[in-house]
């Protein structure tokens, strides 16, 4: 059974409440979607009022916030984002159908692989790539949000 969880992304001045869709089953975990599209609320109420409509029970665990531009690395290359923000962007990413093909192959496995191992040289090594298809992946992701209030209101 999945869970949906809220994510809180932050996109500049911009932070949307978004749900995220937690399966056990299939081992997949992505963004909420409503007629192919990624909803964007401008609060947590929106979200639940949203959940509650469709029948499915949101989690009462905070959000976890993810920057989609990691600090200005993804856009400039500077100032270097921790690791474990530019692992939970990438985690978020990873398993999308749309945003996640930028994010396959063996070379970026590896560096992801190297991301989870904590390589104290992962940003030397891996950093040039992992950034190209890490802003490939949110450019992808950004052409599917919504304002949810636009929605239509079938399920």
């Amino acid at each position: 059974m999945a869970d949906l969880y809220e994510v809180l992304l932050v996109d500049g001045a911009d932070r949307w409440h978004v749900g995220w869709v937690v399966d056990d089953e299939t081992e997949t975990d992505v963004l909420l979607r409503h007629q192919g599209k990624v909803p964007v609320f401008t609060s947590r109420a929106a979200l639940e009022h949203h959940a509650q409509e469709h029948g499915l029970t949101l989690m009462e665990d905070d959000p976890d916030e993810i920057d989609l531009d990691l600090g200005g690395w993804l856009s400039r290359g500077l100032p270097l984002a921790p690791t474990a923000e530019v692992s939970e962007l990438w985690h978020l990413l990873y398993d999308d159908p749309v945003a996640g093909r930028a994010l396959s192959g063996e070379e970026l496995g590896e560096a992801y692989d190297d991301l989870v191992e904590e390589d104290p040289h992962w940003y030397a090594t891996h950093g040039p790539v992992a950034r190209r298809a890490l802003a490939d992946a949110v450019r992808r992701l950004r052409a599917l949000f919504v304002p949810a209030s636009s929605l239509d209101a079938s399920p």
